[in-house]
């Protein structure tokens, strides 16, 4: 949905209740068979908590943290309403963000059916500048969890070692083919 404007050309905000509302409506109404989530991983980074926090000012801070906390809890309940309807639902956020430890990933997590693996983005075609210019593959360990057992199984890859890999950066370039993970 946030890809995306609805049939009206309007963006999708999930921070507007409004939004999220009409985001339940299509999902209820569409019954789709997979719905992939990421959130915003930003304030559940522990390098922003590390060298933003401060910066930001303790209410700036909360704030965003509050954003990010509803956005993650609404995706959560959009995989549980996938769950109890018998379709799927497939997350993704980095291996080490805290969102892990949110009661309601851990929760969710914990349901029979739901798995979770660590894929390593280099293994799908994710390259980043290389430091002297170019560009070399980068790591980035993800975690995904599914309640579809081939998710799972699909990306389930990790790092062969067959490439030289880039200090980590914030704005790596996306694969030059789309991985079809699930196709």
């Amino acid at each position: 949905f946030h890809l995306h404007a609805d049939e009206a050309w309007v963006a999708w905000d999930f921070t507007k209740p409004q939004d999220r509302k009409r985001a339940w409506e299509r999902i209820r109404a569409e019954e789709p068979f997979l719905v992939i989530g990421s959130p915003p991983c930003t304030m559940f980074s522990r390098l922003q908590l590390n060298l933003n926090a401060k910066k930001m000012g303790k209410v700036e801070w909360e704030k965003r943290r509050r954003t990010a906390e509803t956005l993650l809890v609404f995706a959560v309940a959009v995989y549980k309403l996938q769950v109890l309807a018998g379709r799927h639902f497939l997350h993704e956020h980095p291996a080490g963000a805290t969102s892990w430890n949110h009661p309601a990933i851990v929760k969710l997590r914990a349901r029979h059916g739901v798995d979770a693996v660590v894929a390593h983005q280099c293994e799908f075609g994710l390259r980043t500048s290389a430091e002297g210019g170019g560009q070399a593959s980068a790591r980035k360990p993800t975690r995904c969890m599914s309640s579809s057992p081939a998710a799972p199984e699909a990306l389930s890859r990790t790092c062969q070692a067959g490439h030289a890999h880039a200090a980590p950066s914030t704005h790596p370039t996306p694969p030059t083919t789309h991985p079809r993970a699930l196709s």
